[in-house]
């Protein structure tokens, strides 16, 4: 909970010579199916993946997820192997959490950052962020809702602000 990363659990807290926080999660050990075929899989160890999260205490944060890898026993099917995902944490192969690219989408918004600062904060590259946030802002510059309650100026307004007249 303190965390807020729903179905995973904190298994240690630490920091590295730059001052930044290292939180290692994990999921709980439960059954999972093969995403494939169905057929509950076997577990066959952990995988450490390295997140980028957003600040806390004022310092950066990456994310440790120990990711439990699954072997599918149906040997018919063509998975092999596979990770757990939870979008709701991090989208497959990105490197900033879900809850970070929110952070940064707000820092531009609110605070006027610019996405090095961001990345500053992040203590991360800037590419990292940029290739994170973007389909996040082309998804929201392409839904006509985010116009929803906007006033259009009248028609005088509209004329002298084009006329240079304001």
């Amino acid at each position: 909970m303190l965390v807020g990363l729903a179905g995973l659990h904190v298994v240690g807290v630490d920091r590295d010579g730059r001052d930044r926080l290292i939180v290692t999660v994990e999921s709980e050990a439960e059954p999972m199916g093969c995403r494939s075929c169905g057929v509950i899989a076997a577990g066959h160890g952990r995988v450490d993946v390295r997140l980028v999260d957003a600040p806390a205490f004022g310092r950066p944060v990456w994310i440790i997820w120990r990711k439990r890898r699954w072997i599918c026993l149906e040997p018919v099917c063509d998975m092999g192997s596979f990770v757990e995902q939870d979008e709701a944490v991090v989208p497959p192969r990105a490197l900033l959490t879900t809850r970070a690219c929110r952070w940064a989408i707000e820092q531009i918004r609110r605070e006027h950052a610019s996405v090095n600062g961001i990345r500053r904060q992040l203590g991360t590259g800037w590419r990292t962020v940029w290739e994170s946030i973007r389909p996040l802002l082309a998804a929201a510059d392409a839904d006509p809702s985010r116009f929803e309650g906007v006033a259009v100026p009248s028609g005088a307004c509209q004329m002298d602000c084009v006329s240079g007249g304001l």
